[in-house]
């Protein structure tokens, strides 16, 4: 199937600096993912090779400053990144595994100028793949309730837990890890220790099988009196975690929320081909009027959604973004994207059902985005906390 040229119309938000890096991403894609994807599918996981190519093409990173080894840009590049993995036809088998790395955001946000000029570069090139390790079984959304520890032995700290649902986890060479440093202090007792993946102590676990069949590479880490150098405390003292996590966790969740739209945009495009093409009772389906109602209400949704991300980004653009803004992207773009694939795979009928049709697999992938990153329910709550 021909890969609909969605997402090109000129944008306020984006300068033609941004115009012409989504036109990188989108070749880079093209050229070295589409072709692959569903070889790498069978395997469940991308080459660490591709992230290579990627650093070298200048993708990783666009938006760090160039002394940190990074294109000199700012958010919105990576944001494109995200928007590109969506507009892609293996945009849902890449699952969040080559966008926005949140551990170099933690890094760049929150670390030493020593950690940023140490890590930085190698993410940038492609050197270092790492994921951060929130998420943990017993605790999920609800990062202030992490059980995973760290104690301080002499000029290093020992640690102990398990994360879960840790992207590219067996490509994965160094893994940020948030963890209580102070199990009294609460919130104001975590921390992030940057881990080597063959540091003594540490174990990870198979892929984790999934719903949705991708190449996201999901695994679990288990942290066994791990021993990992004082220095490698994120920003250099203890209990800065969670408020680096929440940090960068905002911003993420509204590119997620761009990336959202963006497969909803690219489900809706393959759908209004669809019914064009395709006849029932002699005519197009197209020509249905519960089909042309359905795609009525489709486009003026994502009409509404793309104004509203458009001014969420304006808002990190200018520093005013707040969490609540975060949440309320995160959980209404989710949210937006599965209504929107889930009346695109119908329209589609049977032929949407089977797992190589595009439409599928953007609808799998669209239910975890209910879930990752803060479940819709999590952020309901916080926003209805906010309203007193």
């Amino acid at each position: 199937m021909t890969n609909p040229e969605v997402g090109l119309e000129r944008r306020d938000i984006f300068s033609d600096d941004h115009h012409a890096f989504r036109a990188t991403v989108r070749r880079f894609f093209r050229r070295e993912v589409e072709p692959h994807v569903q070889e790498w599918e069978q395997v469940g996981s991308f080459p660490a090779e591709l992230f290579r190519k990627a650093g070298a093409a200048g993708l990783l990173q666009a938006g760090i400053p160039s002394e940190y080894g990074g294109g000199g840009g700012d958010f919105l590049h990576h944001v494109i990144l995200h928007e590109e993995m969506g507009y892609s036809l293996a945009g849902a088998s890449m699952g969040g595994g080559f966008g926005i790395d949140g551990s170099s955001y933690l890094i760049y946000a929150g670390g030493t100028e020593a950690q940023k000029h140490a890590w930085l570069p190698r993410y940038a090139s492609g050197e270092t793949i790492a994921e951060a390790c929130f998420t943990e079984p017993q605790s999920g959304s609800d990062v202030a309730g992490f059980r995973t520890t760290a104690r301080r032995d002499g000029a290093s700290y020992l640690i102990n837990g398990n994360k879960t649902w840790i992207t590219n986890g067996n490509l994965c060479t160094m893994v940020p890890v948030v963890c209580k440093t102070d199990s009294e202090s609460g919130k104001g007792g975590m921390s992030i220790l940057l881990v080597d993946v063959d540091t003594p102590g540490v174990a990870r676990s198979k892929p984790i099988e999934t719903l949705h069949r991708g190449c996201a590479n999901e695994a679990e880490f288990y942290f066994d009196n791990a021993r990992v150098d004082a220095e490698r405390l994120l920003g250099g003292q203890e209990g800065g975690g969670f408020k680096q996590v929440m940090g960068v966790l905002n911003d993420m969740r509204v590119a997620e929320g761009a990336r959202y739209l963006a497969a909803a945009e690219l489900a809706f495009a393959l759908t209004l081909d669809f019914v064009r093409n395709r006849k029932a009772f002699g005519q197009r389906i197209l020509d249905f009027q519960n089909t042309q109602f359905r795609l009525a209400e489709m486009k003026t949704e994502l009409t509404v959604g793309r104004a509203f991300i458009d001014q969420a980004l304006g808002k990190i653009k200018h520093g005013r973004l707040t969490a609540v803004d975060a949440s309320m992207a995160k959980m209404w773009l989710s949210e937006l994207e599965f209504r929107v694939a889930d009346t695109c795979l119908q329209l589609h009928g049977g032929m949407g059902y089977a797992h190589a049709s595009p439409i599928s697999s953007i609808w799998t992938h669209a239910r975890v985005h209910r879930i990752l990153l803060g479940t819709s329910e999590i952020h309901r709550v916080l926003i209805g906390k906010s309203l007193g």
